[in-house]
């Protein structure tokens, strides 16, 4: 979802921010489970060379994929498909790419959000650029809600009430109406801080929104900020936010996405040493915001990060996409699977990349039960074990 370096100041860690996110369901999905569409769903794996950030389901079977140098479309055996214009929106910079029920798609970058035409409708685009606040404010990603809005997330860079300074403020959450149209502005966290920000964000079962990223608990805890859910209702009033870390260490999350049982489960990662290893993260939240389990995997070593995740087909596989990290050399890209009831894992895959790409950034649910995790320059299927 984005192709972008973060670097963590202190800390050594290098993550792709462009490549986190998100992978999220379109809203005009169709389903090998619902009457009177396509029989989705054929059993099979595949590796493609397509440099690509994000995946998504769309119509008939299909995926949209953010690829490096343009959007495409991909049948569910992983060809290639005619695909349309996207009417000179480039995705590579993107840090969010939604597709929207109209066909088109979401894109974000730097303090702008695109929403894409579809092709039978190339009328239809428009772009919001966020108001000259006090302070700038940078977006990072953008969802089509069920009524026919947009929510983008992302962070303040210097305190919007003072006239700001040259770092992170608060993070904020806008409501924007079809045509970006912006209805409200909300900023949550601490002001005058180089910390607070969300990542992703998703709609909630009640229509309310919840967003993750990294909070700072207090000012004197300057390096350590905390994994971050935020929950707000659908006029941007915060309900709950739940925080998970200490003081003494950094904490992350990357990507969210909405459980079946209308929880949530986000991942990331969190440093484990002074020397700035750190160990992937996964938490299942309630709805209410209650942790239900919280899991970390590797970081002997290396900075392992967890990018992405997705819930399968039969909803018995949590799979999160990421990157294992060397002190120096090439990313990797590695897999973890998670029994989403139990948080128990099921599996890890380690460098699978070796000719297929430096590290995972997105991944699907795919028709068939299994996954497609995208990287730079390849896409992989894999069966729902992780397995090509």
């Amino acid at each position: 979802m984005k192709n972008k370096i973060r670097i963590k100041a202190g800390c050594l860690i290098v993550i792709f921010i462009s490549f986190l996110s998100c992978t999220k369901d379109t809203l005009s999905q169709e389903s090998s489970n619902s009457p009177g569409v396509l029989n989705c769903g054929i059993d099979t794996t595949f590796t493609l060379t397509l440099p690509a950030v994000d995946i998504a389901r769309y119509s008939e079977c299909r995926y949209i994929v953010a690829g490096i140098y343009g959007t495409e479309l991909l049948d569910e055996l992983g060809n290639i498909l005619p695909s349309w214009e996207d009417n000179g929106m480039r995705v590579p910079s993107t840090r969010g790419f939604n597709p929207t029920s109209d066909g088109g798609f979401l894109t974000t970058y730097i303090d702008f959000v695109s929403k894409a035409s579809p092709p039978d409708a190339p009328g239809n685009g428009w772009t919001w650029s966020v108001p000259s606040f006090q302070a700038p404010h940078y977006v990072n990603d953008a969802i089509e809600t069920t009524d026919g809005d947009y929510i983008a997330v992302g962070w303040v860079s210097g305190d919007p009430g003072t006239g700001g300074h040259n770092q992170r403020g608060q993070a904020f959450i806008a409501r924007l109406s079809d045509g970006g149209v912006m209805q409200w502005i909300k900023r949550f966290g601490l002001l005058n801080t180089p910390k607070d920000t969300f990542w992703e964000v998703v709609e909630a079962d009640d229509g309310g929104f919840v967003a993750v990223g990294s909070k700072l608990e207090a000012r004197e805890f300057y390096f350590y900020d905390h994994f971050w859910f935020l929950k707000i209702d659908a006029d941007g009033n915060e309900e709950w936010s739940r925080e998970i870390g200490t003081n003494d260490r950094y904490d992350m999350a990357f990507d969210v996405i909405k459980m079946p049982d209308g929880g949530f489960a986000a991942t990331g990662m969190s440093t484990i040493n002074s020397n700035g290893y750190a160990a992937m993260r996964v938490v299942r939240i309630s709805e209410n915001g209650t942790v239900m389990w919280d899991k970390k995997a590797g970081g002997d070593g290396y900075q392992d990060m967890g990018h992405a995740l997705a819930l399968n087909q039969n909803e018995n596989v949590l799979m999160v996409a990421g990157t294992k990290q060397p002190t120096s050399g090439d990313s990797k890209i590695k897999l973890w699977g998670y029994d989403p009831n139990t948080g128990n894992r099921l599996f890890t895959r380690n460098n699978i990349d070796q000719e297929f790409g430096l590290g995972s950034w997105g991944v699907v649910a795919a028709y068939d039960n299994g996954f497609i995790i995208t990287s730079n320059p390849a896409l992989i299927k894999t069966d729902s074990l992780g397995i090509f």
